[in-house]
């Protein structure tokens, strides 16, 4: 672990790089993604927002294995994820959570002569839970292992750990902050919720993505206000509690007033599919951002093909913009006059700064708040 990132950062990292950046099979293949999670994580503190599909849940060995924390495992298991206790060793605390484990993990190294007895050890006792060889890094670790019984085998000897890079956006705390209050008002609909997620095209983009893939709902929707409705309160709200801890350093101040003014346009030239456009459009903004066609975009979003209607509007709005970047006249087709676009742009530009008003303004705090 990097100095200064503690484990509730590290693990935050993590999931929100699968939920975003990466999907689970960018990250594990065709195996599982085994995750580890420190005590925030298990006893619920800290959400896990993760579909259990195909991902372990490590249990650190700086855990203890008191009521909360027993009571947090069980709580993953009903959820379906499986479980994991990393780096056991004789004499663990952590003893009273074998019963709710599915593998444990022993370090070959620091059992030395002592492997094959502690592996048999604890073969006898849970029949049932998976071994897992820690730093096997020699053909002879290997050997060892196997001889000793274990059932998977992990370290240097089969793979070096590489570093997963992917283009990503800067994310926005203070717009996810905002999204989680505005959450939390019952009467704020789904529709509000969706223009404000605008704002910030990268946690869109973990929406649509989440909710596009195979782990989630299992059908394309073609806007974010249906996918937010799709994913859930519940669901976004952790997902807006990871962004808040993993916010990179950059900030681009003029970033939420031109999403949200663009995808306020693409709504206002396409009354026939207003959401479906927004959502196009909103695609369009990371394309730019990442330097990634749309094209390569698509399929990480499994997206459904969006209507004539929003592409149209898209496509007019992009010549609008380009136009205007170059102090030219626009050169706009039927059905829509330059008028039209340039309306619905400054009406954008207009309802975006006031939205944003009520997203970045200070936030009421309730009688007995603590500072």
């Amino acid at each position: 672990m990097r100095p200064g990132i503690d484990d509730d950062e590290a693990t935050a990292t993590v999931i929100s790089a699968t939920l975003g950046e990466f999907g689970v099979s960018d990250v594990a293949g065709d195996g599982l993604l085994f995750v580890n999670v420190p005590r925030s994580f298990v006893v619920g503190s800290l959400p896990v927002a993760l579909e259990p599909d195909r991902v372990v849940l490590e249990v650190l060995e700086r855990v203890p294995a008191d009521e909360e924390v027993l009571a947090g495992v069980r709580a993953l298991r009903e959820q379906g994820f499986a479980i994991a206790l990393d780096d056991y060793v004789p004499g663990d605390h952590r003893a009273p959570l074998l019963e709710l484990c599915d593998y444990v993990k022993v370090d070959i190294e620091d059992l030395g002569d002592r492997l094959a007895d502690f592996a048999a050890e604890l073969r006898e006792q849970w029949p049932d839970v998976t071994l897992i060889a820690e730093r096997v890094e020699t053909e002879a670790d290997l050997e060892a292992a196997h001889a000793a019984g274990f059932d998977l085998f992990q370290g240097w000897f089969f793979r070096r750990p590489v570093v997963l890079t992917r283009p990503a956006l800067a994310h926005h705390a203070l717009v996810a902050g905002r999204l989680l209050i505005r959450l939390g008002d019952p009467q704020v609909s789904f529709r509000v919720v969706a223009r404000l997620t605008a704002a910030d095209p990268s946690i869109a983009l973990k929406v649509l993505r989440v909710v596009n893939s195979a782990a989630g709902a299992g059908r394309p929707v073609r806007n974010l206000h249906q996918a937010l409705v799709l994913l859930g309160r519940e669901r976004f709200r952790a997902m807006l509690i990871l962004e808040i801890l993993v916010t990179a350093g950059h900030h681009d101040d003029e970033l939420p007033l031109r999403s949200l003014a663009r995808t306020r346009a693409a709504e206002l030239l396409a009354p026939g599919a207003p959401l479906e456009a927004s959502t196009e459009e909103l695609v369009r903004i990371v394309s730019e951002l990442l330097r990634v066609p749309v094209s390569e975009l698509d399929p990480a979003l499994h997206r459904a093909r969006p209507s004539a209607e929003a592409l149209g509007a898209c496509d007019v709005l992009a010549a609008y913009l380009q136009a205007v970047d170059v102090d030219t006249t626009p050169a706009i087709g039927a059905p829509f006059t330059a008028l039209d676009v340039s309306h619905a742009y400054l009406t954008g530009v207009k309802e975006a700064r006031a939205l944003l008003a009520t997203v970045f303004s200070p936030v009421e705090r309730p009688d007995g708040w603590d500072d």
